[in-house]
């Protein structure tokens, strides 16, 4: 079978945008205040520190995504208490959340709402606090984005205590 110069190029760009990043176009950005780390996906802008240093916001190339990462001191008591009280938040403010599992060091719920998936995770850090990341994008870009959250999962690491 033989490709067109068009056929050919189309091809290849659907190959890359298809294609896992490798483990180099990632950037990490590491959380002082916290110990925190995580790996930012490639192509996403540089984390936005928050004024109180807690972490901060990053963006696709295309606005439409955003990724959030920040630690907090609980204010419920334990990790588990936690995140039923985050995952509360969510449902109060509209999301249906459509996935949640919870193990002692780790806390992972996601859910959507209108045209919008978030993805969210969190593990508890050294000080009484937890660190958090965050992932909302368009419905649309579902498979897109799958595969960014397993390294985002697979980034996410603390100091230890």
């Amino acid at each position: 079978m033989k490709l067109s110069g068009r056929a050919l190029l189309i091809s290849l760009a659907l190959f890359v945008l298809t294609t896992p990043a490798t483990a180099s176009d990632w950037k990490p950005y590491g959380n002082a205040r916290f110990q925190y780390w995580i790996d930012i996906p490639p192509g996403f802008t540089g984390v936005k520190e928050s004024e109180n240093s807690d972490g901060g916001r990053s963006s696709s190339p295309d606005g439409r995504a955003e990724l959030r990462v920040w630690g907090s001191y609980l204010t419920e008591g334990s990790f588990a208490a936690e995140v039923n009280w985050r995952v509360d938040q969510d449902h109060s403010n509209g999301w249906i959340i459509a996935y949640r599992k919870q193990k002692a060091n780790w806390a992972v719920w996601s859910g959507t709402k209108d045209d919008r998936i978030f993805y969210e995770r969190a593990i508890p850090v050294c000080d009484d606090a937890t660190a958090y990341f965050r992932l909302e994008y368009d419905k649309e870009q579902k498979k897109t984005f799958d595969p960014i959250i397993s390294r985002l999962v697979k980034s996410q690491r603390a100091s230890r205590c």
